[in-house]
Order: structure tokens, then sequence, then C-alpha cells
């Protein structure tokens, strides 16, 4: 019968006894080896992998951040600049249905673009009849009611234009507008661009 002994946990200090050699069954030797002693530690060549991935994911990480970092702005941006068109021609058009087709002035205010403000009367379901007024200022969108100061309805706009599509029919207004959001350090800009057809009801 072999005997083996097992590692002891403090043997680190001891140099451990190893079992008599026995003699096997064709006058060979067998000597039984404990388990700990099969115990495999790192190569150099494992070590060397691990650095070099290790090195790898050190430089490309920040790269990679960025990139989602813009990403994710930039898709933020898009839907806030895609929202603010859908409202602001909502807006825009419900009015205009309800103004009188004789009462449209398309101009300008000092410094703004060419056709970047339109007046007009509107028509109220209660009866009265409001002056509204539209117009770019900067990079923001303005609403007056009968030449009161006018009221911010909308951000990030580069450019607003109304205009006749039909030199014949006054009873339709074209509204283009492009909306613009810087997301990230001023690199990449989101654009928004949008064109609609009022009918005039009145």
């Amino acid at each position: 019968m072999k005997r083996g002994y097992t590692c002891d946990s403090d043997s680190s200090s001891k140099s451990p006894s190893f079992p008599p050699l026995l003699k096997g069954e064709e006058g060979g030797f067998s000597e039984q080896i404990p388990h700990c002693l099969n115990r495999r530690g790192y190569t150099m060549v494992e070590l060397m992998i691990v650095i070099a991935i290790m090195g790898i994911l050190m430089l490309l990480g920040p790269d990679i951040f960025k990139g989602m970092y813009r990403f994710v702005r930039l898709a933020t941006a898009k839907v806030e600049i895609q929202r603010g068109a859908r409202v602001t021609l909502s807006n825009i058009n419900r009015a205009l249905r309800q103004s009188q087709a004789s009462s449209i002035v398309v101009d300008q205010a000092s410094g703004q673009p060419p056709h970047s403000r339109i007046s007009f009367t509107r028509y109220k379901p209660d009866g009265s009849t409001p002056t509204i007024s539209y117009y770019q200022q900067g990079k923001k969108l303005y609403m007056s009611v009968n030449g009161a100061a006018g009221q911010p309805i909308a951000e990030n706009l580069r450019y607003i234009a109304f205009s006749y599509p039909k030199t014949d029919d006054a009873g339709i207004i074209s509204i283009s507008l492009t909306f613009e959001k810087e997301t990230y350090e001023g690199g990449a800009k989101a654009l928004q661009m949008a064109v609609e057809k009022v009918r005039i009801m009145n």
C-alpha cells in the first residue's frame, strides 16, 4: 500500500517530506506525487498577453467613450429639434388657418433674414380678431399679439421664411424652417429642415 501525505497550508516554511519510493510490479519504482505539487503558475507568455490586452484597452478606451458620448449627444439633439420643428409648425399652421388672407404681411425684423416675419389678423371662436406676428430674432422664434412684446416659442432656430408658393393664389402660405443645435464641442451639428404649406380658410 502506497503512503502519501497531505499538503499543509503552513508548510511554506518547511520542506515537504516526500514519501519513499515503492517497488512496482515490473521491478520499477513508483512514487505517489501529492496533488499540491502539481499546481501550475502563470508563464511569461501569458503575462505578456494580458499586459498587451490591457495596454490596448487603455489606448482605445477614451476614444470609444468619446464616440459613444458624441452619438448620444447627437441623437438627443436630433430628437429635441425634431420636436421643436413639429410644435412650431403646428402652432403657426393653426393660427394661419384662422387668419384673413388680405391681412397677411410678410417682411422681416431689423437685421434679420428676409421674409422671416409674418403678421396677420386671426379670427377666434369668441369673435375677437387679434393681430398675430411670428418673427425670427437671432436663434429664437417669437410670437407677438396686438403689438405687445414677443414671447419666445422656439429655440435653436437657424432660419425661417414665409412665402407664397403660387403668385396667383394668396390663400396658400409656405413655411420653410431650419433648426440647428451643436452636439459636442461645436464639432457636430444636428439639422432639421421642414417645409409646410398652409391653406388660409378666410
